[in-house]
This record gives structure tokens, sequence and C-alpha cells, in this order.
């Protein structure tokens, strides 16, 4: 019997250890090559991962476009038994571990559970959160309430206003706002002509003004 752990576990730690512990036991690690489909709409297969490395796109497809939900990264949990497409985006290593197997381990210690909550909640808050774009905002206000957000969770104060790292492309931050790249691309060099953005790095964004951004936002 597992021993329950008064805290949730930090996950994005956990996950990088070579041998399955704590949480981790009874997982086992698989590489996927990039471009590989882990999960399909009505498919069989049934488990739950941990992303050890790299990173996955979660999405819903139609017959002419397809429209992101979340990208998955190291520490994050889902499950392959949703209505959504699964394909990693980098090559990856996933902690796996078939449902029925960690049912029974949750039933044993389910402190592991708040770690499941705190990242379904965060995939559906990001889910209604781009109903809601699309529904009521233009492209630009979606764009700019991205960049809001990656403020809160990850900006870093600078001299001159916050930084922000920019993992992803404009294709897949267009994917993530139902866009496209090439509109992206535009906003974003329009808002360093304007002063309310900078460009110090390759994967950096500057946000010379977080007033600008919340204007355009509410837009």
């Amino acid at each position: 019997m597992h021993p329950c752990h008064p805290h949730a576990p930090d996950l994005a730690t956990l996950a990088q250890s070579d041998q399955p512990a704590g949480w981790l036991a009874g997982f086992v690690a698989r590489d996927y090559p990039k471009g590989y489909l882990l999960a399909s709409p009505g498919e069989r297969r049934d488990q739950v991962f941990v992303v050890k490395s790299g990173r996955l796109r979660v999405y819903l497809a139609g017959e002419n476009r397809d429209l992101s939900l979340s990208f998955l990264e190291a520490g994050d949990v889902y499950t392959t038994h949703t209505p959504t497409y699964v394909e990693t985006v980098t090559p990856s290593v996933l902690w796996c571990i078939d449902t029925a197997d960690f049912a029974r381990q949750l039933a044993v210690d389910p402190s592991f559970t708040p770690v499941m909550m705190r990242v379904l909640g965060r995939l559906l808050r990001n889910a209604v959160t781009l109903i809601d774009d699309l529904a009521f905002r233009e492209v630009p206000a979606r764009l700019a309430r991205f960049l809001l957000g990656l403020v809160d969770r990850r900006g870093q104060p600078h001299p001159q206003g916050w930084l922000i790292p920019l993992e992803l492309g404009t294709e897949d931050i267009a994917s993530l706002l139902g866009s496209t790249r090439q509109t992206v691309s535009l906003l974003l060099n329009q808002w360093v002509r304007d002063g309310i953005l900078a460009r110090p790095g390759r994967r950096q964004l500057l946000v010379l003004s977080r007033q600008a951004l919340a204007d355009l936002s509410a837009s």
C-alpha cells in the first residue's frame, strides 16, 4: 500500500526522474516521435499519462480546420479517454498507465487526485476561454488576453515592463486563438511598431505597456 501524502506532488519535478517512484509507481516511460497521434475521438486506447519531456497538443478537428484547446508540457497529466485529439508537437517521453490500473492506484492513495483536478481544470478553463473569445471577441482582443495571461503566469519584472517567454510558435498561438499564423504575426509586428511590445530575443516578448494590452483585450 502506498503511504498517503499530505501534499500534492510536484509532478514537473517528479516526472523528470528516470525510474517510476511515488505517485508514478506503476507508470511506464514511453518515447514518441514528433507528429505521433496519441489519441483520437472514439479510439479504444484508454490510458492516463504524465508528460516527462516534450510538448503535446490537445485539439478538436473538423473537416476544414482544427482548434487547439491546450498544449501539454512536463508535469502535465491527461487521459486518452476524451473526445479530443492528442498529438506530439516535439519528440516526447510520457509516463503511461492503463486507466483501470490508475483508478486502482487512486483508490489506495487518493492524494494524486488534486493534481489531476488542477490540470484538467486548467484545460477546461482554456476551453471555456476559447469559446468565450470566439463568440464575443475579435482576434486582437484574443491575442491581447493571451499575452496578458502569459504575463500573469510567467512574466518576469523588467525595467521596461514585463518579460515573457514565448515557447509556442506563431502558428501554435494562432491555433489556440482560432486564427491564422499570418494574422497573429501581423498583429505582433504592429504592436512592436506601436511601442506596446518589443522583441529582445527570438523566444521572448517584452510587454512595454500592460495597460495598452488591457485596453486591447477589452475592445
